[in-house]
């Protein structure tokens, strides 16, 4: 089952950069029940509040794997994360 079918399985509002960090969660072939709790967590989360959210919390792995996905660097997505503590 794709992320996408498994949001739309329990109701969730994806954004962008959430339906990208879910996907790193399956990437790395993380426990399903840990990716329906993150499903929710990241669920009607602004595109804005998902990147924060993500950078505080994923891996180094899933960084690298983020990063891809949306096209940015790594010293991007520390920088992101440096502002937006900041702010």
């Amino acid at each position: 089952m794709s992320v996408i079918d498994r949001a739309v399985e329990k109701n969730a509002n994806l954004s962008y950069v959430a339906l990208k960090v879910i996907e790193c969660f399956k990437d790395a072939g993380l426990d399903l029940n840990y990716i329906d709790d993150k499903i929710s967590e990241f669920s009607d989360l602004s595109n804005y509040a998902a990147l924060h959210q993500a950078l505080r919390i994923l891996d180094d792995k899933n960084i690298n794997r983020l990063a891809d996905k949306l096209g940015v660097s790594i010293s991007d997505l520390e920088t992101t994360l440096f502002v937006l503590n900041k702010i």
